[in-house]
């Protein structure tokens, strides 16, 4: 409705600007300062708004702006005519690619407060209050007076025998009584002579094996074992080739202990064993090996070392 009433204002505004234009047309061209005015016209509704002269520059949005005199000068030229009513709608394009995120608008302005809502339902009953204390008691009142006596009575009328009543039905047998507590226990016999002994009986067939039970659960893993020794770190010592020993020992270096050793010699070996410099089986520092032949032969004693802990 508002919309056609503009229209209605913009036909009104151009059918002035007409006339005015015939009768005052030849006259407004000649002016200077006439054709010096602008007016701004509604794209879509036809209105014209006259804008002043520091305004000349500036439409708003939907607006385009015009010089008086090329809306009214060279010939009397027309101002642009109502628009017509809309054609039908064409068929639909295809559908646009989705355009970018317009900015973020500001923040309207709070609405008026809401009518208030209906009261909700009652809460629980609470609890009833303690009672209060008693009052203090009152002075009696004063003895009314003695109010005077009443007139006796008429004697009632003897009454009549009543009926004998029904024979009651036979009643219930009663329930039976409890069990009575039992009596104090007796005194104990003599004890009997032993019998004699019995013979041994013969030995019983043995069974037949039992069904294999099923395994036990695995034990928890034990605990890792220490580290052993890296074989690159073990040292190899050799010596004792002289001439007709008969005990061959070799020592590792200093810090360093044996843990095995072996040999290369000729004739018969009796004795390979860890030991001390010297020989001796509690040392832990070289190998020594014995040859019990007569023969002068020679031979090498090795011992693997490795550094001490």
């Amino acid at each position: 409705m508002r919309n056609k009433k503009a229209w209605w204002i913009a036909a009104a505004c151009l059918a002035v600007l007409a006339a005015s234009s015939t009768a005052l047309g030849s006259s407004l061209v000649q002016n200077k300062r006439f054709q010096r005015t602008f007016v701004c016209v509604n794209k879509h509704n036809g209105l014209i708004k006259v804008i002043s002269r520091r305004q000349h520059n500036t439409c708003a949005a939907g607006w385009k702006r015009y010089r008086v005199s090329d809306l009214f000068g060279k010939g009397m030229r027309g101002v642009r005519g109502v628009a017509g009513a809309p054609g039908p709608a064409g068929p639909a394009g295809p559908q646009g690619s989705a355009g970018a995120a317009g900015a973020k608008g500001a923040d309207g302005a709070a609405g008026p407060a809401g009518a208030m809502g209906p009261i909700g339902p009652a809460g629980p009953k609470g609890d009833t209050g303690a009672a209060g204390a008693a009052g203090a008691t009152g002075a009696d009142g004063a003895m009314g007076p003695q109010g005077p006596q009443g007139l006796q009575g008429l004697q009632g009328l003897p009454g009549l025998d009543g009926q004998d009543g029904a024979a009651g039905a036979n009643g219930h047998d009663g329930a039976q009584g409890l069990t009575g507590p039992a009596g104090p226990a007796g005194p104990a016999g003599a004890t009997g002579p032993q019998g004699p002994a019995g013979a041994n009986g013969n030995t019983g067939a043995t069974g037949p094996q039992g069904p294999k039970g099923d395994p036990g659960p695995a034990g928890p893993a034990g605990p890792a074992g220490p580290a052993g020794l890296n074989g690159g770190s073990i040292i190899t010592v050799s010596g004792g080739s002289a001439t007709g020993s008969k005990q061959f020992t070799v020592v590792c270096p200093a810090g360093k202990y044996a843990i095995s050793g072996g040999f290369d010699i000729q004739g018969s070996v009796t004795a390979s064993y860890r030991s001390d410099a010297s020989g001796d089986p509690t040392g832990n520092t070289g190998w020594t090996i014995k040859q019990s032949s007569g023969a002068s032969l020679s031979g090498t004693v090795y011992a693997y070392c490795v550094a001490s802990a």
